[in-house]
C-alpha cells in the first residue's frame, strides 16, 4: 500500500513534468507536419481498461513484460519512431505479450490505454534497452524484439516474448490443493529475418543451415570455426552480423 502511494504521488508530479516538450507545447499536440499524434501512432480507438468480467488483479503474475523505467524503474515510458527512425512522442507504453498488443496512453491521460495497430514494418517502439516492432509472420502481424543493430540488412535477429494464461484449478481430492489463474512466462523464442521473410530458428541442425540458401557451407563453416550455437543468443547475433558481411 505504501508503494502505490508512493507511485501516485509521484505520478502526479512526474507526468505534468513530462507533458511538456522542448518548446513548452504538450506531447499530445504535435507541431509542423505531424497534424495529430494519435493519428499517426495509429491507435485503435479501444478502452483496454475494460477486459470483462476477469481483471488481471485477480491472476497471479502478469501478462507484461518489465520494460518500465523512470522513477525507481515504477513507470511504463516509452519512446515512438517512424519507419525511418523520427522521433514522435514520448508516452505510456506497455507491451501485453499475453495479447500481443502494445497499450499506449499518451503523458496527459495516464488513465485510459489504447492498443497500438500492429501493422508490419511500420513504428518502431523503444522500452527501456529493448526495440520493439511488428512483423508479419505466418500471415499474423506481431510484436517482436530487434536484437540485431537494425532491421534493414540482409539478416536481421529478431526475439518473440510470450506469456500464456493458466487456468485454475479446483483439487480433486482433499489431498490436492487448488492452484489459482495464472500468467507464465515462456521461453523466448528466436527468428530471423531474412530479406522481407521470417523463420523461426529450429532446433535442428540440418534446418537451420537450409535458412541460408546458396550461403549454407559458409555459414557452417563459420559457426564451426568459432565453436557457435544456434540456440544461444549472443552467437546467433554474432552469426547475424558475419552473415551481413558475407
Amino acid at each position: 500500500m505504501e508503494r502505490i502511494l508512493i507511485i501516485i504521488v509521484f505520478w502526479s508530479l512526474y507526468v505534468p513534468a513530462l507533458a511538456q516538450t522542448g518548446n513548452g507545447n504538450p506531447i499530445g499536440v504535435s507541431t509542423g507536419s505531424n497534424n495529430n499524434v494519435l493519428d499517426q501512432l495509429q491507435l485503435l480507438d479501444i478502452n483496454y481498461a475494460k477486459r470483462g468480467t476477469l481483471t488481471y488483479e485477480e491472476i497471479e503474475g502478469t501478462p507484461y513484460i518489465d520494460n518500465f523505467s523512470g522513477a525507481d524503474n515504477n513507470l511504463p515510458l516509452g519512446k515512438l519512431y517512424t519507419a525511418d527512425m523520427t522521433y514522435i512522442t514520448t508516452a505510456l507504453v506497455r507491451y501485453n505479450a499475453y495479447t500481443d498488443d502494445m497499450e499506449v496512453s499518451l503523458l496527459e491521460d495516464g488513465v485510459d490505454y489504447y492498443l497500438l495497430k500492429k501493422q508490419p514494418d511500420f513504428l518502431y517502439v523503444v522500452l527501456k534497452d529493448k526495440k520493439y516492432r511488428a512483423f508479419q509472420y505466418q500471415e499474423v502481424s506481431s510484436f517482436f524484439v530487434i536484437l540485431s543493430e537494425d532491421d534493414t540488412q540482409a539478416c536481421t535477429l529478431l526475439k518473440k516474448e510470450k506469456v500464456v494464461f493458466v487456468k485454475a484449478e479446483k483439487p480433486k481430492s482433499s489431498f490436492v490443493t487448488a492452484t489459482a489463474a495464472s500468467f507464465k512466462r515462456l521461453r523466448d523464442t528466436y527468428f530471423l529475418k531474412l530479406g522481407d521473410k521470417l523463420y523461426e530458428v529450429p532446433k535442428k541442425k540440418k534446418l537451420f543451415y537450409a535458412l541460408f540458401e546458396g550461403k549454407e557451407e559458409a555459414v557452417k563453416a563459420y559457426m564451426n570455426a568459432n565453436q557457435l550455437k544456434h540456440t544461444r543468443e549472443k552467437d546467433l547475433l554474432q552469426l547475424a552480423r558475419h552473415y551481413n558481411n558475407l
